[in-house]
């Protein structure tokens, strides 16, 4: 079936979705695969995820907002809306992502009025929208080759949002008894009759395959619930209850499933339900969490680690939070990225050539995401690359399967930046940890426990000397040189609690703290002028970027998650 009508006028009416995520599922005619929008980068785009919620992937990336998706039913073609050329209008284009072409006043520059919500006929030679081209918000259809267009309803109030019953009849949604009802009428406008008419505000309708069944939501107190009612009349029966909201219902073209979205974890998700309302599970876990900021060396971009795409993917954006952009997409985990000196070049952990192993190898690429190369083959688990001041040499940790156990043995090593020269610079009792470079290159800072206890640790290159940095209080870890060497930002649980930020003066030893509870999980990044710190911390529950000012004023919150939870 198309995908299911949602009144415009009852959205209105209703608080709009907080936060909202991923929505506006319709089923292939095959029933293995879901498209559906959402706006996890800020903007409308459509994704095509299976049914089970794996192999999800982006089916358009523009400018503008790509909503409400209607799959044919022969398959071969996914109808949408989109404002890309100024007004909204209707698109197609391929499962697979090409063939895209508009249909609704195609190749004109006409503005004046807008096309949205399609819906395919049950033969796939018609799709009815919604269109105000004629003044009033009404029904309209077109031929599948977006050709004849005419309208078919003509009322005092608003209508829209059709769904096409099996035998060909249009479901619609209509203000002409002056409340939010359900209509149905011929396909040519003709013999419209009341299909759901009370007090309460109901849309969304959507007709089973068989006809038997029409499933709606109810409003409430600005909230929503499905029902499920016999087409030809009856009682209704709740298919959720009111304790969240879930909107725009969707069956599968065997009629034994329905997609829906729905509030009820947080922000709006995915959910596929039996017909009867049983066996309720979220198809698209939208949580996502951003980790391992790093700057740029002229401080103009911030790039990252973020799983707004399922999976950990770098990404840059501006110093201020705007413009992400995703560089990297694999299948693992990519991770702990930081900029390569002046060189142009990021480098970062990925365990891609690795899916059967637990191995992780480094990777660099241009700070545009092109040109990425394995930078070391090495057996283990290569892991939070560092880079020198000048970008020449990287020093990373190392995990090697202790003999005998399951655990792994951790030490400090020592590459270029093409990947030669390697070199281990601690033994396996140290289990060394994230190290930082002073600003001349010559000694890493690093944390580890020799002695049961996290501590941090100076490593002279030239001597091969190490010594206690200072002494430690609490567990010491992750610390961070200021670009003139003078500070060392780290973070500590010593204050109990929460692992926060602190601030080491290298020359007096004298420290003071600069968050409180921010729970700050990994190694900071010093602005180049040395006047801030970005870091991840989950303080307010979320993993997100923050800005700390050295000057004492709050931290800021540059990115936005929905979720989060420990990314090590």
């Amino acid at each position: 079936m198309p995908t299911s009508l949602v009144l415009l006028f009852a959205l209105a009416q209703t608080p709009a979705p907080p936060n909202f995520l991923n929505i506006n599922p319709s089923w292939s005619p095959d029933g293995s695969r879901l498209v559906f929008e959402s706006r996890r980068h800020g903007r409308a785009s459509l994704y095509v995820v299976n049914a089970d919620g794996s192999g999800e992937r982006r089916l358009t990336d523009s400018a503008a907002d790509d909503t409400h998706p209607d799959w044919s039913p022969d398959g071969s073609l996914i109808v949408f809306d989109s404002n890309r050329d100024g007004t909204w209008n209707l698109y197609a284009i391929r499962p697979d992502g090409t063939g895209l072409h508009r249909l609704t006043h195609p190749g004109s520059s006409r503005a004046s009025d807008f096309a949205r919500h399609p819906a395919w006929s049950p033969d796939g030679r018609r799709i009815a929208f919604d269109s105000d081209r004629d003044g009033d918000e009404e029904v309209y259809l077109i031929d599948a080759d977006g050709g004849n267009p005419r309208r078919l309803t003509r009322s005092p109030g608003r209508d829209g949002h059709a769904a096409w019953t099996p035998d060909g009849r249009i479901v619609f949604g209509s203000e002409r008894s002056g409340n939010g009802d359900v209509w149905v009428m011929r396909s040519d406008g003709t013999e419209p009759e009341l299909l759901l008419g009370t007090p309460a505000l109901e849309a969304g309708a959507d007709v089973s395959p068989d006809g038997r069944w029409v499933v709606y939501f109810v409003e409430r107190d600005g909230r929503a619930a499905l029902h499920r009612r016999a087409f030809t009349g009856g009682a209704s029966e709740p298919l959720t209850d009111f304790s969240a909201t879930s909107y725009e219902v969707a069956w599968s073209r065997d009629g034994r499933q329905i997609a829906f979205y729905s509030d009820r974890g947080g922000p709006f998700e995915l959910f596929v339900m039996d017909a009867d309302g049983r066996n309720q599970r979220r198809v698209i876990d939208g949580r996502f969490a951003n980790a391992w900021p790093q700057w740029s060396p002229d401080g103009e971009t911030i790039v990252f680690a973020s799983t707004r795409d399922r999976d950990w993917e770098i990404y840059t954006m501006r110093p201020d939070g705007s413009s992400p952009r995703r560089l990297t997409e694999s299948p693992g985990r990519d991770a702990h990225p930081y900029f390569l000196g002046r060189s142009g070049r990021i480098v970062f952990q990925s365990p891609r050539d690795h899916p059967d192993s637990d191995e992780v190898d480094l990777y660099t690429m241009r700070a545009d995401g092109s040109d990425q190369r394995r930078l070391l083959v090495a057996p283990g688990f290569d892991g939070v690359p560092v880079a020198s001041p000048d970008g020449r040499w990287i020093a990373f940790q190392r995990g090697l399967a202790r003999a005998g156990s399951d655990e792994l043995a951790w030490d400090l090593y020592l590459v270029d930046s093409s990947g030669s020269g390697e070199r281990r610079l601690t033994a396996e009792s140290w289990s060394s940890q994230v190290p930082t470079w002073s600003p001349d290159g010559r000694t890493l800072v690093f944390f580890a426990n020799p002695e049961g206890r996290d501590q941090l640790y100076r490593y002279e290159l030239e001597s091969g000397a190490v010594r206690p940095l200072h002494e430690s209080q609490g567990n010491d870890r992750a610390a961070s040189f200021s670009p003139d060497g003078r500070w060392l930002a780290f973070t500590s649980d010593r204050a109990g609690g929460a692992s926060d930020l602190y601030l080491l003066e290298v020359a007096s030893g004298s420290v003071r703290r600069l968050t409180t509870g921010l729970e700050v999980r990994a190694q900071a990044a010093w602005h180049p002028d040395a006047r801030s710190i970005l870091v991840s911390g989950a303080g307010s529950g979320v993993d997100e970027v923050y800005l700390v000012p050295l000057d004492g004023s709050p931290p800021r919150r540059l990115t936005r998650g929905t979720e989060g939870w420990w990314a090590p």
